[in-house]
């Protein structure tokens, strides 16, 4: 079973096809790849080959390598979108965590003063 690394070179997307060697995309095929992305992110055999025939930039690509262009293509998206979630809880976090620390110095001075008064009180009681 052949294994796909994809990689993005500025307006360039290549992946290693079953023969080892790299398939580069051009711009126009990413393109015209993507539309059909956003329209429909997991295409069906029958669909993929429509996308060939009504597409000649995409004429000399095989259906398995558009196949692996669309598994690779979800996966990035849904990287992106663990990414950003993980971002956002970060964030949240940290926020938290910003006001524990704050409450947590109030509540330490606020017993070391409790200590110094219940020593003074003491001193107070003993004389």
């Amino acid at each position: 079973m052949a294994m796909a690394v994809a990689q993005r070179d500025n307006s360039i997307e290549r992946h290693i096809d079953s023969s080892g060697k790299y398939v580069r995309y051009t711009a126009e095929q990413i393109e015209a790849l993507e539309k059909v992305y956003v329209e429909c992110p997991k295409p069906s055999s029958l669909r993929r080959q429509q996308l060939i025939r009504e597409n000649p930039v995409l004429s000399n690509i095989e259906p398995k390598q558009i196949k692996v262009w669309f598994q690779n293509r979800r996966c990035r998206e849904k990287q992106r979108k663990e990414s950003s979630e993980l971002q956002t809880l970060n964030r949240r976090l940290a926020a938290m965590n910003k006001l524990l620390t704050e409450e947590n110095d109030r509540l330490q001075k606020q017993v070391s003063q409790l200590v110094n008064e219940n020593g003074f009180m003491r001193q107070q009681i003993n004389t």
